[in-house]
């Protein structure tokens, strides 16, 4: 009788039995249910640690721009930080920041880390850190015993200092050469008294952009700065010094008529008015305040006769002016305005950072996260 070789093979094989399946499918299911509940848990880890960190950069964003040096400024800023993460809910719950959580102080760019006992006049960042130890676990804590996760967001926000304008959309129709600041200190252009038309170099003179400073323009300017749209670094500026009584005429009603005073604590006594001045005893302390232009022409400004202001210089630059007596009667020699330039406040008009000039006109950088 013959044998099917096949049949041989199949009945010289042993047979499997089916509890060793079912042996290793129980032994194999706490891991699979092990790994499964760790993917879930894990998945909720990373949703709960978004949302802290979105809570921790809402939080140093909110406060950091309110440093401003002052003891005021850093309560202001650490309130306004504690309100913002209140707002928002992290895994479907409002979170409050503990003191603990949230520190104030200068930051260390060279150390990577916050200085929390720097001065109060250097304080310029907020580090958050947003926890939640309480995260309840979904299947693992079957297998791995543990019931609630830890997660934690955090952020540190940086208020970089104002930066020297390079841009206004403002400005009064008034130019002084930039060589000023290499020949007076700070401190010395603030006691500084700028006239127009003068001898010498303590000048200034009416100036325009992208064109020649007629009458008519200067007479509108002081009332509408904005004519003349957003001005920058790099631009040409047409220059004049001459007498323009109509201008001048407008500069005394602009003076009169503003809210501005003279800043005696900041300034000092202001000096007598001119003889012949056109502000009567009750408008002088008025003052016209501005961002004027700040001008590159070289050293033939600031020389012993004064450099004359025609033709077009480059714009470099913004200062704070302060425009405090005017006289328009008289000969040519006599008509005249008086200014000083304010440097000891910034005052955040500008619309970008870059200038060439620190004189009172800034730009306020907006704060930064560091993570």
């Amino acid at each position: 009788m013959s044998l099917d070789p096949r049949a041989a093979g199949r009945a010289a094989r042993p047979r499997r039995s089916r509890g060793n399946y079912s042996g290793m499918l129980v032994l194999s299911l706490p891991t699979l249910i092990g790994s499964g509940a760790l993917v879930v848990d894990l998945s909720t880890q990373k949703v709960v640690r978004t949302q802290l960190q979105a809570v921790a950069d809402i939080s140093a964003m909110a406060g950091t721009d309110l440093l401003d040096g002052t003891p005021e400024g850093v309560e202001a800023a650490r309130a306004a930080a504690l309100r913002a993460a209140l707002r928002n809910e992290v895994n479907g719950a409002p979170i409050s920041l503990v003191t603990d959580n949230l520190q104030i102080g200068a930051w260390d760019s060279q150390e990577g880390r916050l200085d929390t006992d720097a001065l109060v006049e250097e304080m310029d960042s907020i580090q958050v850190a947003a926890d939640l130890d309480d995260v309840p676990a979904t299947l693992a804590s079957l297998v791995f015993d543990r019931d609630r996760l830890s997660v934690r967001g955090a952020s540190t926000g940086f208020n970089p200092p104002d930066d020297a304008a390079s841009s206004v959309g403002c400005y009064l129709p008034i130019a002084i050469p930039s060589c000023l600041f290499d020949h007076y200190t700070v401190e010395q252009l603030n006691a500084v008294t700028l006239v127009v038309n003068p001898a010498g170099r303590d000048n200034m003179g009416w100036g325009r952009v992208g064109a020649s400073p007629s009458s008519s323009f200067l007479r509108d300017q002081l009332w509408n700065c904005e004519q003349d749209g957003i001005i920058e670094v790099g631009d040409e500026v047409g220059l004049q010094n001459g007498v323009v009584s109509s201008a001048l005429s407008e500069v005394k009603s602009a003076i009169a008529a503003s809210l501005t005073r003279w800043d005696t604590e900041a300034w000092g006594p202001q000096p007598a008015r001119m003889s012949g001045s056109a502000l009567s005893a009750a408008e002088y302390g008025h003052t016209l305040e501005g961002a004027i232009i700040v001008f590159d022409g070289g050293e033939d400004y600031c020389d012993d006769g004064g450099g004359p202001f025609n033709g077009y210089e480059p714009l470099v630059g913004f200062a704070w002016a302060v425009v405090y007596d005017v006289r328009t009667s008289g000969g040519a020699s006599q008509k005249n305005m008086k200014m000083k330039i304010d440097t000891f406040v910034d005052r955040a008009v500008g619309l970008r950072g870059g200038g060439g000039v620190f004189a009172g006109v800034t730009y306020d950088n907006p704060p930064v996260l560091i993570r």
